[in-house]
């Protein structure tokens, strides 16, 4: 009946938690979405900003490079663009090319550098007609849409390339370190220049921009290719020095490589971004990112309002379960109680039953006078002594826990001279341990230790371990007694080759009434007081007991005592 009312308690308080919970934390999770969704809006038109900025740096620099080539004289038009080379670092190379008579510079086969060699095979394609002359506007007319977030129309470029403060940029982006020019469009000069555009070209995965330029009286067509380190170069000053927190903006290569982000966070190997703004026309393939790092949107306004909400409905819950909890485990506790005292008083019966019983068997057979032979009344006699041992020591187990439990127990320090007293206790109990099939092996210093304790607590401590191993190691055929002297404590360690005591009882063998539910203690009377015992009184004297799984197999009581601090190594 109890249980059923426990069971129909959890129902009536579980279930409606549960329903508000659910819709509370619904609710939140839409808001979530809600002010996560408004934080990709607005990483997207940052990113987009920054897309259209890199454009607009990338525009101003062909078109002023354009508006340059179509200045040079037609007379020096191969030396003025080999100075152009020399001085300008946003060049790498330069080309004349003429319809039907093919390269002019540099020439092929004749070329000097491995750089002029590898440009005209570069471009290979375009020189030998292969290819005709376009620019990339031409080429991404017939472009498919993007799959990406962000239109790949540059919109924002075209306007600000109709600026006059947008012209006066292209002419000293584009000249470098050269002369000075007049303020002139290219329309007004001398109508010399046919066509012109810029090739964005790939070779091995790589983007190479190639402009030119054709005259009106020959077609002879001419130009530059620009070198990309420069270009980006001052692409990265045109970037945000900082992202938000959680955020990084990166500048992508064609092949995905990051060229420059702006946010601490570093980006692992192959991760893909969460958004992306195209570069094309003008670099193609290039992209401009946006990754939330730690798979969040970092910088979410609403934050703090979905922490302090989700916090606050927590607590609601969590005090409701507490509640019900809490008076769960009062009555789960008082009943563990007293099974607990149940348990006990009738293990404490069993094991006093037990020597009582051979105590008055073997002495009622010796005053009867039935056993002759002196030998079997010796032994008999012998049960009778240890019988009463192990009777004398379940009750000061007893006492001295309801002492203890009522902070009844008084201390007697005197001196010990710990290395004879050992020794003493140790051959005391030799014959009980062998009995029970263990060899006893002590490792004690010849030397004297002198230790401030009670006598009677050290004695009941060393007893209740012996008695441990004899219980539930005697298979192990081997107890350990070592003593030797650490920082200022004298260590006894208590070491068997038993079973040992199972990970998840290692930290309860102390608690009071503890025992590990298995055959082995099953089959050993006892209450699972005795290394609760051992404990409470080795630290009421400044001591303490430990366990430690042993080396091989096996355990390790640790007992620790204070020493003399003329014994400290």
């Amino acid at each position: 009946m109890k249980k059923r009312l426990i069971i129909l308690y959890w129902l009536l308080l579980l279930v409606p938690t549960f329903v508000i919970g659910v819709f509370a934390f619904q609710l939140l999770r839409h808001e979530q979405e809600r002010i996560d969704q408004e934080v990709r809006f607005s990483a997207r038109d940052r990113a987009r900003a920054i897309a259209e900025t890199l454009q607009v740096t990338v525009a101003a620099v062909e078109d002023g490079l354009t508006e340059a080539l179509c200045r040079i004289h037609g007379n020096r038009l191969t030396e003025t663009l080999l100075e152009w080379e020399k001085s300008n670092p946003l060049l790498r190379n330069v080309f004349v090319w003429k319809p039907k008579a093919g390269l002019q510079y540099p020439v092929p086969g004749a070329s000097t550098t491995s750089e002029e060699r590898r440009f005209n095979a570069r471009y290979d394609a375009l020189f030998s007609g292969r290819v005709p002359w376009r620019s990339a506007g031409a080429e991404t007319a017939n472009a498919g849409p993007s799959d990406t977030l962000v239109s790949e129309q540059p919109s924002l470029v075209r306007d600000i390339k109709k600026l006059k403060t947008g012209r006066q940029r292209l002419v000293s982006l584009a000249k470098g370190e050269g002369g000075s020019y007049k303020k002139r469009n290219m329309e007004a000069e001398e109508g010399s220049c046919k066509a012109g555009g810029w090739i964005p070209w790939f070779e091995e995965n790589r983007l190479f921009i190639l402009g030119w330029v054709q005259r009106k009286p020959n077609g002879l067509i001419y130009g530059v290719e620009i070198e990309l380190m420069t270009l980006l170069s001052r692409l990265v000053t045109d970037f945000p020095a900082t992202a938000p927190k959680g955020m990084v903006y990166a500048l992508l290569d064609g092949s995905g490589q990051i060229l420059h982000q702006a946010g601490n966070s570093a980006l692992e190997s192959g991760l893909r971004p969460d958004l992306t703004v195209p570069l094309a026309p003008y670099l193609p393939h290039w992209q401009v990112a946006v990754y939330f790092v730690d798979g969040r949107l970092a910088a979410v306004s609403g934050k703090g309002f979905i922490i302090l909400s989700g916090l606050l409905l927590s607590i609601f819950i969590i005090a409701i379960i507490l509640g019900g909890s809490l008076l769960t485990w009062q009555a789960h506790r008082n009943m563990a109680d007293a099974r607990q005292k149940t348990s006990f008083v009738s293990n404490v019966s069993h094991e006093l039953k037990t020597p009582l019983t051979s105590i008055r068997m073997y002495a009622e057979l010796l005053s009867e006078g039935r056993i002759k032979d002196p030998g079997k009344k010796k032994h008999y006699l012998q049960v009778i002594v240890d019988e009463s041992q192990r009777l004398t020591r379940l009750v000061n187990n007893v006492l001295d826990f309801s002492r203890l439990e009522q902070g009844r127990k008084k201390y007697h320090l005197e001196e010990l001279e710990l290395t004879g007293y050992l020794h003493e206790i140790t051959e005391l109990h030799r014959l009980r341990v062998q009995e029970a099939g263990l060899v006893l092996e002590v490792q004690i210093p010849e030397e004297k230790i002198l230790i401030l304790t009670d006598r009677d607590a050290i004695e009941q401590v060393v007893l209740n371990l012996i008695d441990n191993a004899i219980k539930y190691a005697a298979d192990g055929g081997e107890l350990l007694i070592a003593l030797k002297v650490l920082n200022g404590k004298c260590e006894i360690r208590f070491m068997d080759r038993g079973q040992g005591v199972p990970p998840e009882h290692q930290s309860r063998i102390f608690k009071k009434f503890h025992r590990v539910d298995d055959t082995l203690t099953a089959q050993q009377p006892g209450s699972g007081l005795g290394l609760s015992i051992a404990r409470r009184l080795l630290r009421d004297i400044d001591g303490d007991l430990l366990y430690e799984p042993r080396d091989s197999g096996g355990s390790c009581f640790v007992v620790l005592v204070p020493c003399r601090s003329d014994h400290e190594s």
